[in-house]
């Protein structure tokens, strides 16, 4: 199997590194923060007993039945990241791009009125469900290791000869070599290769740029009984495009350590996935003024294709070396957890609307499976089990409307999905959200702004010497939404 190497407690609690598909990737796939029209974002995504929105359909498949007539839409977005990182020294980047968080359809067929089946509902819709883009820098100085070390410190019991990946990388750009008279143990050109004390005091620099999306295509069946109770059932295809990338480089300013002056580690992958989950929900209106909303998503199915390389360059007093794993694949499947969406809404005279969300679902039970070379990933999902758990989402919105003028506003918060006990065990997501419309029939248009914020402890290498670096994220998000009824 692959080894391509990812410190785990990039995202997650524990400070290791693993080989291949991991943590990282089980919870990047499994924690969807929604995305959709702009009225959807414009009251924080708060919608699974409100329904009548495209967007709302993700959340809950009678949605759709809460459709009056035919209806399309779409939504182009900007997304952009702001992150701060903090290390032995700080740095503030910025990512943005635009893509497309919403386009849909519904239509309706009207049935009959009063106390039977009023009307029957179809919808094909498309949602994005996480933007992957963010670039940050790590910059400080390594006072006590080296990025070198974990390299000789994973290779430790592996003849010379037989070293693979990334550990026989650093072999052959010298930064990593036996011990005098071992043949399988190693260390870093920061003692000499244990010949002599240990020396540091080189500057770092990790540059994070990852980029990708995160999507689903509904397709939803709806029908409304009496005006009273709205059923739904609906097929998700959901689809990942995911681009994992980052720099590491350490250098000396001045002089060198035993004939060092730097080196530079790139570590690169491509992921593309498709899966499928089903969907089935109720809205219940008992009285004319409150909504009742309860869904059940099974979990998804992905198929997974990863592309992926690492290289070392360093350089020393006595000559540059560079080195590559080259370009290889790697297929596996992988399953996000089920999910279990309740809500109320409620009509406050004819112009107000106030709507609140529960989202739970279970981390921990994420799995992957079937590696293409067989690999059934028993140790990365005992990993999963013991690091994530469930997690508690909460979504609220309102809504006023004075005339044509719809004017909206929002919350949201999303738990952790880490243990207790672990580095990022307080990692969450909080934001908030503005909104406004203007609705005249046939036409629509709305506008919204949603800032969502949260904070990480990153291990750049698996270390006990090392701190982590903490890096606060920013996600802000515009929205337009133009829509035609019929």
């Amino acid at each position: 199997m692959k080894s391509r190497i990812i410190i785990a407690s990039v995202i997650i609690a524990l400070s290791q590194v693993v080989s291949a598909q991991n943590i990282d990737d089980a919870l990047r796939y499994s924690q969807n923060i929604y995305q959709g029209t702009a009225r959807f974002n414009g009251m924080s995504g708060a919608f699974t007993a409100l329904g009548g929105d495209m967007s709302a359909i993700t959340l809950n498949p009678a949605a759709v039945a809460v459709f009056r007539s035919t209806e399309i839409s779409i939504t182009p977005q900007l997304f952009i990241n702001k992150t701060n990182t903090t290390f032995t020294a700080s740095s503030s980047d910025l990512t943005s791009k635009t893509g497309l968080a919403q386009i849909g359809i519904v239509s309706v067929l009207k049935t009959g009125s009063g106390s039977g089946l009023n009307n029957l509902s179809i919808s094909y819709t498309y949602n994005r469900t996480n933007n992957f883009d963010q670039y940050s820098r790590i910059r400080g100085t390594l006072a006590n290791s080296s990025m070198a070390d974990y390299w000789a410190s994973a290779a430790y019991g592996t003849n010379k000869s037989d070293l693979g990946g990334d550990a026989y990388l650093a072999q052959d750009t010298w930064l990593i070599d036996t011990l005098s008279g071992y043949n399988d143990r190693y260390a870093s050109t920061f003692s000499y290769y244990g010949e002599n004390a240990e020396q540091y005091g080189q500057s770092v620099e990790r540059i994070i740029d990852n980029s990708g999306h995160q999507g689903e295509h509904t397709i939803s069946f709806g029908a409304n009984i009496a005006d009273k109770l709205y059923i739904g059932a609906a097929l998700g295809l959901g689809e990942i495009s995911y681009t994992g990338h980052y720099e590491h480089s350490e250098y000396l300013t001045t002089g060198n350590i035993y004939g060092f002056y730097n080196f530079t580690y790139v570590n690169h992958f491509d992921a593309v996935g498709n899966g499928a989950n089903f969907k089935f929900g109720i809205i219940l209106r008992p009285i004319e003024s409150l909504r009742i909303g309860f869904a059940m998503h099974t979990p998804t199915v992905y198929n997974m294709d990863e592309t992926f390389y690492s290289s070392i360059t360093s350089e020393f007093d006595s000559g540059n070396r560079e080195a590559g794993t080259g370009t290889a694949t790697y297929s596996y499947k992988l399953r996000t957890p089920g999910r279990i969406n309740a809500g109320l809404a409620f009509q406050l005279g004819s112009s107000a609307i106030l709507s609140a969300d529960y989202e739970y679902l279970d981390y921990s039970t994420a799995k992957l499976k079937d590696g293409a070379d067989g690999y059934n990933f028993d140790g990365e999902n005992s990993d999963i089990k013991a690091s994530l758990k469930a997690a508690n989402n909460l979504r609220f919105g309102a809504e006023y409307h004075l005339g044509s003028m719809y004017f909206r506003g929002g919350y949201s918060y999303y738990g952790s999905a880490f243990q207790t006990g672990t580095l990022n065990e307080n990692k969450h997501y909080s934001g908030y959200s503005l909104g406004l419309g203007y609705r005249q029939k046939p036409f629509y248009i709305d506008f919204a702004f949603s800032g969502l914020m949260s904070k990480e402890q990153y291990m750049m290498y698996s270390d006990s010497r090392l701190n982590p670096a903490e890096i606060k994220s920013n996600y802000n998000t515009f929205s337009a939404t133009i829509g035609l009824k019929f």
